[in-house]
């Protein structure tokens, strides 16, 4: 076992490091208040091969593995540790590849390279107003046309992107979860498919949307978007008729793994704050650094930030085993537990980080002149549900553990 990265790896993690530095970490204040990612910044993330660099070189990808990806992701996160670009990042990583592994080839071929070239974007359409962890009952429908195509009406909650993507020059759109059968077939006539809300620089009119307010990650928007019979072409069918809850699981777990480093990025950034606070503030006549109800609980959050990275890469390699290596010896179970493991831990510890940083820098840390909240706040967002709440993480934990029967 080895856990020196290979030094190409390491080269790529530097020149990340180094392009957040300088065009990413002077603007993510100025992202975060104005609650707006604008085409730009698509286009320079772009530009670094970043969208899209899990998918092959076939269309503008790099055929980069998901390690490579999550320490990307943990780049970006601390770099902009509001998280809104490391979460649109982590979109292009996941559900891209899923578009690229069950696809049509012209579908592929439309939306993915646009996507690696900063010109389009895409997201996850999944959750609805009656529970997002439920993905088996899911009532938005895909109705069969006679000429093969689809209708699709419903609306979809808490779904990123849209005004983004409203921005984009070619356009985007989400992966969909659909219900292509009865209700009480649950996840026996679920089919995913590729929704475009905008392509060729035109909106399509049967997609609207409405934005949430979010208190915090406002780069990036969050809308309730309806579909009114909007006509979908069975080109955008991702995988097979009612097949597509075992491929929503699949972008579910994948987008896990990068989360974990996202929200290691963000607690790594929290607690370097952290720590040059403590070092030079003084509380009679001593840094409070040298207090053990502070040092104690450094040591403790050091020792927790270190195994939730080591758990991250772990889950990363466990994907790239599979995707990329086609190893025999790790499945889908093993991505769906690492990927739900490192969620749960990376996520909750970059909160508690920040709940104590807070702390530490006392009642200044309540005023937006710090930007402490921003991060604290944006981990947040993860503890909370965004792809899945602490206690299904739990769930998919255990049942693998133990089996269905037991859980």
């Amino acid at each position: 076992m080895d856990f020196e990265l290979k030094p190409e790896v390491k080269l790529f993690r530097e020149k990340v490091s180094e392009f957040c530095a300088r065009r990413i970490e002077p603007r993510w204040v100025e992202i975060d208040e104005s609650g707006e990612i604008g085409p730009e910044i698509v286009q320079m993330l772009a530009s670094q091969g970043l969208l899209g660099l899990v998918l092959d070189e076939e269309y503008g990808g790099q055929s980069g593995g998901f390690l490579e990806a999550s320490l990307a992701a943990e780049e970006l996160a601390y770099h902009a540790p509001a998280l809104a670009l490391a979460v649109l990042y982590l979109l292009q990583n996941s559900w891209t590849y899923i578009v690229q592994l069950y696809g049509s080839d012209e579908a592929r071929q439309e939306v993915l390279p646009r996507v690696c070239h900063g010109d389009a974007l895409i997201g996850i359409a999944s959750t609805e107003a009656h529970g997002g962890s439920d993905v088996a009952s899911v009532k938005l429908r895909a109705e069969r046309r006679e000429d093969g195509n689809w209708i699709v009406s419903g609306e979809k909650s808490m779904v990123s992107l849209p005004s983004i993507i409203e921005r984009m020059r070619w356009g985007g759109g989400w992966v969909l979860i659909s219900r292509t059968g009865r209700l009480e077939e649950k996840h026996r006539s679920i089919t995913t498919f590729l929704a475009l809300m905008k392509k060729d620089g035109r909106v399509d009119p049967s997609v609207t949307y409405k934005p949430w307010t979010e208190f915090a990650r406002r780069g990036l928007d969050t809308s309730v978007v309806t579909f009114t019979n909007y006509v979908l072409d069975d080109k955008y069918r991702l995988g097979e008729v009612n097949k597509g809850f075992k491929i929503a699981m699949e972008g579910f777990n994948l987008a896990r793994c990068l989360i974990g480093a996202v929200t290691v990025g963000c607690a790594r950034w929290l607690l370097e704050q952290g720590i040059s606070w403590i070092k030079q503030r003084e509380l009679f006549g001593r840094p409070i650094a040298s207090y053990q109800s502070i040092s104690f609980k450094l040591a403790d959050h050091l020792k927790e930030l270190e195994a939730a990275r080591l758990l991250c890469y772990k889950a990363a390699w466990a994907a790239d085993k599979y995707y990329k290596e086609k190893s025999q010896n790790i499945s889908l179970r093993d991505i769906a537990v690492l990927g739900a493991m490192s969620k749960l831990k990376c996520a909750s510890l970059a909160f508690e980080v920040g709940e104590d940083v807070m702390k530490w820098f006392g009642g200044a840390s309540y005023f937006k002149e710090l930007p402490i909240f921003r991060a604290w706040l944006a981990a947040f967002s993860y503890v909370v549900g965004a792809e899945g709440t602490e206690n299904m993480m739990r769930l998919i934990i255990a049942r693998e553990t133990l089996g269905r029967e037991y859980v």
